[in-house]
């Protein structure tokens, strides 16, 4: 991955690095992705494939609608404007 394009993924993700931290996750994840480039090659015509080998039984929660009237409670430690709560700058 050349500079450009981690330049722009860690802009994606929103992540700020010294030079020397830019230095070693560049390098961490140039290695990660030589072991895909090893994985890529790897002949898996003949494997057949496992989607769920093992019958896991599916555990559902009952939706049930609770009444709740406390809404000024929840919002009293929480920044609002208009009922509406107020998230952090990004």
């Amino acid at each position: 991955m050349d500079n450009a394009e981690f330049d722009r993924l860690l802009k994606i993700c929103r992540i700020h690095l010294d030079k020397s931290e830019y230095q070693s996750i560049k390098k961490d994840v140039d290695e990660i992705l030589e072991y895909f480039k090893i994985l890529d090659e790897v002949d898996t015509s003949k494997v057949v494939e496992a989607f769920h080998p093992i019958k896991i039984p599916e555990k559902t929660s009952d939706d049930t609608i609770q009444e709740f009237n406390n809404t000024e409670g929840i919002l009293k430690n929480s920044k609002t404007y208009r009922f509406y709560v107020v998230g952090p700058d990004l």
